[in-house]
């Protein structure tokens, strides 16, 4: 006598389990269609598979004002880039004694419908240059890291007033 495979053995006296006839199996989806589907999937979710690229540094302010830069990032204009987190890593002012605004005191904000990043300083900034090292990272948490030597424009001159003469 042959032993009876695990699932159909039966005691005697209860009935053997079965499975019924009209129950649907789900059908396999091809090797390749799952694949495909993969890939549109990737390409579907900007930034998830590559790094962000960051642009070209602006900087909206003068000196003896809060530091205020812009920073454009991702590929193309109307492209949806989803970034997690911006950091400001280091900054650093050129020459000794200088001055540089503390990194960890930045205000960082991003518009909800654009591709770009807003910095400002705490404080008003005197110096006329500044190396500023940013980081990014996407939603698979990969960074990307950029540095910029800006050159911040020297305050507005307002003309002097003329000086009244004297009434007769």
């Amino acid at each position: 006598m042959r032993p009876a495979p695990m699932g159909h053995a039966h005691r005697p006296g209860s009935i053997p389990e079965r499975i019924p006839q009209h129950a649907p199996l789900r059908p396999r989806r091809p090797a390749r269609l799952l694949a495909a589907i993969a890939a549109l999937a990737a390409m579907a979710l900007p930034g998830a598979a590559a790094a962000i690229d960051l642009g070209d540094a602006s900087v909206l302010s003068r000196q003896g004002q809060r530091l205020q830069i812009a920073i454009p990032f991702g590929s193309d204009p109307g492209e949806r880039v989803a970034a997690t987190r911006f950091s400001v890593v280091s900054v650093e002012a050129p020459g000794a004694g200088a001055d540089a605004p503390d990194p960890r005191r930045f205000t960082i904000s991003r518009p909800e419908r654009r591709n770009v990043v807003y910095l400002r300083s705490e404080r008003p900034v005197e110096n006329d240059r500044l190396r500023i090292v940013v980081s990014v990272s996407g939603l698979d948490g990969e960074g990307t890291g950029a540095a910029y030597d800006i050159v911040i424009p020297p305050p507005r001159l307002t003309p002097a007033a003329k000086p009244r003469a004297p009434r007769r």
